[in-house]
């Protein structure tokens, strides 16, 4: 039988799990009228918060309820996922074609934007089921009211005890290492995959030392911003990926369609230039971004600054009085999917 989980540790958990609650909560309506795409952007970011303290703090939380929260967050993340990077495509497509096409390129890039917002429109279908069945179960709700004994210990708490930084620096540990795994494979441009996974990786390192930072006054900020700043450039990569990726079979699914509707390919041709005129600037923007990223990698500073995470994670700053963990930083518009 495991030892039960101080209250130091739980009533720090529950803090981390209410903040992001509260976070979730508030964008809902925004996101089911679905008019600003900033509300499904904050409430993605909100969700995988909630996701990551889910995890960190599992041990605290009532076993049979804990399955069913971190299936439903799962699932409001991954349609709001969908959705916003489906947002963010049409706003980089809609500024092209505003400031880098001619009218040989329109019809194409008209075309995409079409079946992008056709996209957009199912997706939101989605995003309404999803949140739908955290509703029908009363996700929410479940969560306050078992969340709410725990918060109220927080008076008579010491937040700052021994467990608490013993998985600070277990889990800030175990992130980083799974962070730097692919540090091989920043010098390898064509390792799509595996820098992906970086990029994924630093998403949930960046997460995990935002829960503790409360923790380590000061001393994780440069690492956050390191860690930021890597998650942003490696998102930029990836979106340029997935267009390259995207586009020739674009052109491939509307040859079919126009030859299965029209019985000819009159029309597709006219298609074809700004298609390819997108898709050359997407791989130079990929280009681009990966010398931008590399050469950031490459700077002594930010080595030091991984470095120095272990170390600075290993001195407990000790405090006289309980306090909850800040408000963690909002992440810049146009944060990177997955």
């Amino acid at each position: 039988m495991s030892a039960k989980p101080d209250d130091s540790l739980c009533v720090f958990g529950a803090i981390a799990l209410q903040r992001s609650l509260d976070a979730l909560s508030q964008e809902i309506d925004g996101v089911r009228l679905g008019k600003d795409i900033e509300c499904i952007h904050r409430m993605r970011v909100a969700s995988r918060r909630m996701r990551s303290a889910l995890e960190q703090f599992k041990v605290c939380l009532p076993a049979k309820h804990f399955p069913i929260w971190e299936k439903e967050v799962r699932k409001v993340t991954r349609a709001l996922g969908a959705a916003r990077d489906t947002d963010v495509q049409l706003e980089r497509l809609a500024a092209f074609t505003k400031n880098s096409a001619g009218p040989r390129e329109q019809p194409g890039l008209k075309r995409l934007s079409l079946r992008l917002r056709q996209r957009r429109t199912a997706l939101q279908v989605k995003v309404i089921k999803a949140l739908d069945s955290m509703e029908k179960d009363d996700v929410f709700g479940d969560m306050e009211q078992r969340l709410r004994p725990t918060l109220e210990k927080q008076p008579q708490t010491y937040l700052y005890s021994p467990s608490i930084y013993a998985q600070a620096y277990e889990s800030i540990s175990t992130q980083l290492d799974g962070f730097l795994a692919y540090e091989e494979f920043v010098s390898q441009p064509e390792c799509i995959e595996e820098l992906h996974a970086l990029r994924i990786a630093a998403k949930r390192l960046r997460y995990t030392m935002e829960i503790f930072a409360a923790l380590y006054p000061g001393e994780l900020k440069e690492p956050l911003q390191a860690c930021r700043k890597a998650q942003d450039l490696l998102g930029d990569l990836h979106d340029s990926d997935v267009w390259v990726a995207m586009l020739p079979q674009f052109l491939v699914d509307e040859r079919q369609r126009t030859q299965d509707y029209f019985g000819n390919l009159n029309g597709y041709f006219r298609l074809i230039p700004g298609i390819e005129c997108f898709l050359a600037d997407r791989r130079q923007a990929r280009d681009m971004v990966y010398q931008e990223f590399y050469a950031y990698w490459q700077k002594p500073k930010t080595q030091d600054t991984w470095q120095r995470v272990r170390s600075q994670i290993q001195i407990p700053y000790y405090r006289g009085e309980p306090q909850p963990a800040p408000e963690p930083e909002t992440p810049p518009d146009g944060e990177p999917a997955g």
